[in-house]
């Protein structure tokens, strides 16, 4: 339903940084021609598996141009239009994303913190770990659906 030149998507348990509409500001005068996602923070939390889990986030999202949706994503209306908005499935939208995007990602060095309750509640490397085996399961075909069952268990 939005209208605007330029979309923000952020999950609602994700808080965006100081600095962050400077940052957008600086984005949007420079032209560019990619979509932005921020680096990643654990809200409240500074032990080790918060830390190596937004480490390992930030490098997947360099490296790979595979931000998880709770980076935030700015994109300009024209993009996200070209690539067909967001797939209407239940749980890796925020990947198919990401592949759509493929070359067209710029981190940003500002993070957002997220809240780690998910992790807290089912532990750092299991909850990491069961992440990675959906992405896995989804790049080999599984079922969205079949997914989103899972992460809801």
């Amino acid at each position: 339903m939005a209208q605007g030149d330029w979309l923000l998507f952020l999950h609602a348990d994700t808080w965006l940084p100081e600095g962050w509409a400077e940052a957008t500001v600086i984005h949007l005068a420079h032209g560019y021609d990619k979509a932005m996602v921020y680096s990643l923070a654990f809200r409240g939390t500074t032990g080790m598996g918060a830390k190596w889990t937004a480490g390992w986030a930030n490098l997947r999202s360099k490296w790979f141009d595979l931000p998880y949706g709770d980076q935030a994503l700015l994109i300009s209306r024209d993009m996200y239009d070209e690539i067909g908005g967001f797939d209407d499935i239940p749980l890796m939208e925020d990947v198919a994303m990401a592949r759509k995007l493929k070359g067209r990602i710029v981190l940003s060095p500002l993070r957002v913190q997220t809240d780690p309750a998910h992790y807290q509640t089912h532990g750092w490397l299991r909850q990491g770990g069961r992440n990675l085996v959906r992405l896995l399961r989804y790049r080999l075909g599984a079922a969205p659906s079949k997914l989103a069952q899972s992460y809801r268990r």
